[in-house]
Order: structure tokens, then sequence, then C-alpha cells
């Protein structure tokens, strides 16, 4: 049979719609290249940042206005990336209540 000859098959439509659906699928798939974010750029919420820092949202919104950690809005939303947050921490010292940046 060449390779361009026309092949027609008596099939319930059922089967034809889902070998569709399929072929559709397992294509697209080689053109999906989603790059998978790395667990340490999670977005955190103020709640969830607040809890891995142990100090409060007022807390949160305080270093994020001194620029102290970075925030990204969303819509109305703001988040935090944990890795950033855990850099922020670690090169910051608290002096009595106070922030003072390290020298490190």
């Amino acid at each position: 049979m060449a390779a361009n000859a026309t092949l027609f098959v008596a099939m319930p439509f059922d089967e034809f719609q889902e070998l569709i659906q399929n072929t559709i699928k397992n294509e697209l798939k080689k053109f999906s290249i989603v790059p998978q974010p790395t667990p340490q750029d999670d977005l955190m919420s103020i709640e969830d940042a607040g809890a891995l820092l142990h100090v409060s949202k007022v807390t949160i919104h305080k270093w994020k206005k001194k620029k102290l950690i970075q925030a990204y809005r969303i819509g109305r939303k703001i988040y935090f990336k944990r890795r950033e947050l855990i850099e922020a921490i670690n090169s910051t010292v608290l002096i009595r209540g106070k922030t003072k940046v390290s020298i490190n």
C-alpha cells in the first residue's frame, strides 16, 4: 500500500473521539516543556511566611516595607519565596527587638 493511500475504517464514534484525544495529548506533550519550580522557590502567603519565621503578619509587613525581604504581588495577594526569606533572615541579626543588617 502506498504511503499516501486513503484508508476508510468503520469505527464507533466514541472510539474515534478517544483516538483523536489521545493523539492530540501525545503531540502536545512534545511541546509543553514547563519548568518545574524547585521546592525552595515555592511561593508562600504572608501567613505561611510568618509561620516559617515565627513572627506575626504585622512584622512581615514591616520587614517588607523596610525592604528586608522581597515580596511579589499577584493580583491583590502578596507572596514570598521561601529561599529568599531564609536568605534574608540568615543575613540579618536582631538586636533588642530592632533589626540590624549584619556585615556577613
